[in-house]
């Protein structure tokens, strides 16, 4: 069955496991394409962009993700949690003569927010988005970590620096979609490898340097075997410290990517699955990153969801599992959510609520904790909430909004500060004919003052603990930036060069550096099978379907 989304036009196709799962959820089938709702989803992911304010309850000096422009009031994350304040309080009555996201846009702009998002954490007031982490330094998207700095999307990990989407590794750094891997460095698309440097899709290797495509290997070279005895007093000859080594590395690999053999998808242990990044999952329909899923519809970056579609951004410590949720951007172990976003610990049978923690039988709530059976912030008896529950899904099921995801112009950030523009990138014009929020950068006033820029060490043997009190200038963007004590001591204890480049340039780099959330329909190069894949038909890897792939390598 074929429709027309509503907000780009496009034609796109509805499965009979979608359309199976749209009758259990009891929602209709949505209006708008796959790529137009997770775009939507991503306008109100704020990740990266950091402000200093003052909290709105206290007044003291915080770091947030809102700016000091922010319409709803905004508090620091441990007053957030504190019994100074209730979300009843901001209750209001429903009206049926208004439209339903109109009225919860009301608790939207009214109901305080927490300045960063950081549950379960400790020592984590410069990261973002984090659950069960310990000791980390601006990691966006930081699940169950210890001792890890600049990342995003590390889940589970130790000692980790400049990853993106690692998953259960240590002493790691600058490292994209790697999975249970150890003392690796300048790698992506790796798997259990350890105690190596720039790798590119490889497998189980250890004691490598330089390799491209190689499974179940140690002591290669650029992909050239050598003895244990060969290998060692080669490495030894290479000073690791030093940019240029790293330069030349870098080249080196370079030239060998393209002519290894790669799976259709990037992961393992999966069954019956569409997408990429997947890992241990069973029936997945353009699904990315996504980690011990099964029967799942067009999710990204979620771990351990069943019977669930649409979602975003959820990654659950062991032992949790999130199930029938529909259009969810960042819940934690949950049972039915239905247009939910910030919504963790323990919810269940929520409604497009906000900020809620703990709570069940909930409809249209922002920053409630431990509660049930409120609509709009307001308190109901079991027998009021169940008696008026139907009526205000009826009201907005005549007018449409059931099913859907909360609107675009609700985001409380502009456009460019969301993961939209990442995956979706836009010009200011764009986003501003299309009436959303656009963020200006405040100017950098700093740069005028602070003096001439401060010379980076090329040798890691020749930077000295003052270089952790300079400020520094990214050679790419100009911006400043700063190294921390512990990320000194982690390069000196890795051999590894000092970044002459900051934070986010270096994030930017390495986004670019995984494959799209686009799929291309091509053929196996071996056994010509028809497959779904994010290599695009240009690039010059030799993509195998998975049979050909395993036969090939094992």
């Amino acid at each position: 069955m074929g429709r027309t989304c509503a907000h780009c036009g496009m034609t796109f196709a509805l499965l009979p496991k979608e359309q199976e799962l749209y009758r259990t959820l009891d929602v209709p089938a949505p209006v708008e394409c796959p790529a137009c709702r997770r775009q939507r989803r991503l306008m109100f992911r704020n990740f990266f962009h950091l402000y200093h304010r003052t909290c709105d309850l206290t007044g003291k000096k915080i770091i947030s993700m809102y700016d000091k422009d922010s319409e709803s009031p905004v508090y620091e994350l441990h007053e957030w949690w504190g019994d100074k304040w209730d979300g009843l309080t901001y209750g209001i009555d429903m009206d049926f003569s208004s439209p339903f996201f109109a009225q919860v846009a009301k608790l939207h702009r009214t109901v305080p927010r927490m300045s960063v998002m950081n549950t379960n954490c400790e020592n984590c007031d410069y990261c973002n988005m984090s659950f069960g982490s310990n000791d980390c330094y601006l990691v966006f998207g930081n699940v169950g970590n210890e001792d890890c700095s600049y990342g995003h999307i590390v889940w589970h990990s130790k000692d980790c620096y400049d990853c993106l989407y690692t998953y259960r590794s240590e002493f790691c750094y600058e490292c994209i979609d790697c999975v249970q891997c150890h003392s690796l460095s300048f790698s992506r698309d790796c798997d259990n490898c350890s105690a190596s440097m720039f790798l590119v899709h490889c497998t189980g290797c250890h004691d490598c340097f330089g390799c491209v495509g190689l499974h179940d290997k140690q002591y290669h070279i650029f992909n050239v075997p050598h003895t244990k005895e060969e290998y060692r007093q080669k490495l030894s000859s290479l000073n690791t410290g030093n940019v240029q080594t790293i330069a030349m590395a870098k080249e080196r690999v370079k030239a060998l990517i393209g002519k290894e053999i790669v799976k259709y998808y990037h992961g393992f242990n999966c069954e019956n699955v569409i997408g990429d990044y997947l890992y241990n999952c069973k029936n997945i329909v353009e699904g990315y990153d996504l980690k011990n899923c099964e029967d799942c519809l067009y999710g990204a970056t979620l771990e351990s969801f069943k019977d669930s579609a649409d979602c975003n951004f959820s990654g659950l410590i062991a032992g949790a599992q999130a199930e029938l949720c529909y259009q969810c951007l960042t819940i934690g172990s949950s049972v039915r959510l239905l247009g939910c976003h910030c919504c963790q610990q323990n919810n269940a049978d929520l409604f497009y609520c906000d900020n809620c923690y703990s709570c069940k039988d909930c409809f249209g709530c922002v920053g409630l904790k431990q509660k049930r059976y409120c609509i709009l912030n307001k308190q109901y008896t079991k027998e009021e909430y169940e008696s008026l529950l139907p009526k205000f899904v009826s009201h907005m099921k005549s007018i449409g909004e059931w099913g859907q995801f909360f609107p675009r112009d609700l985001s409380p950030f502009g456009y460019n500060e969301t993961m939209a523009q990442e995956y979706f990138p836009m010009a200011k014009e764009q986003v501003l004919k299309k009436g959303w929020k656009w963020k200006e950068e405040p100017e950098d006033e700093e740069r005028s003052y602070l003096g001439p820029p401060v010379a980076i060490p090329e040798d890691i043997k020749d930077a000295d603990d003052p270089i952790c009190s300079a400020i520094l200038r990214c050679e790419v963007t100009g911006k400043l930036f700063k190294i921390i004590p512990q990320e000194f001591q982690f390069y000196r204890t890795m051999k590894l060069p000092l970044p002459r480049k900051c934070f986010v340039q270096r994030l930017r780099e390495r986004f670019a550096l995984r494959n799209p959330r686009t799929l291309w329909n091509r053929t196996c190069q071996k056994c010509k099978k028809a497959i779904e894949t994010t290599y695009a038909p240009e690039r010059p890897e030799i993509v195998y379907c998975e049979n050909c792939y395993l036969k090939e390598v094992y």
